[in-house]
């Protein structure tokens, strides 16, 4: 497992266990619908040599940017390749990649924890 994620879950578990972290509130409604979504707000740069595989059980979707609320433009089948560009960790804390299909074609982003390895270990910049 890779070590940004492991000291994302150890933070997550302490501020739970602490009571730092409550229940959603109507304010988190409201940014959830106020995402930032398409490629030209979310740059990024092919900066990851390495790929994994899709682990969803189902069709994976590919966002035009890092939240589940943007434009699903496609799906990848469980199992299939695609190569990683980078990640970039969204305004809820969750991580997503930018992938490209094995003929190098972008697709878009994909939540990592569809990923079998977790995603990129690049972040974007």
């Amino acid at each position: 497992m890779q070590t940004r994620r492991l000291l994302a879950g150890a933070g997550a578990a302490a501020a739970v266990a602490l009571g730092l972290v409550g229940t959603p509130s109507a304010q988190a409604a409201t940014d959830a619908a106020a995402v930032t979504c398409g490629n030209a707000y979310w740059p990024h740069t092919n900066d990851d040599p390495f790929g994994g595989r899709v682990s969803k059980s189902s069709p994976a979707a590919i966002h035009t940017g890092p939240y589940g609320d943007c434009t699903t433009v496609g799906h990848v089948s469980p199992g299939a390749w695609v190569e990683y560009d980078c990640y970039v960790t969204n305004d809820l804390g969750h991580t997503w990649t930018w992938v490209r299909d094995e003929n190098n074609r972008s697709l878009g982003w994909i939540y990592d924890k569809y990923l079998d390895d977790g995603g990129s270990n690049f972040r974007c910049g």
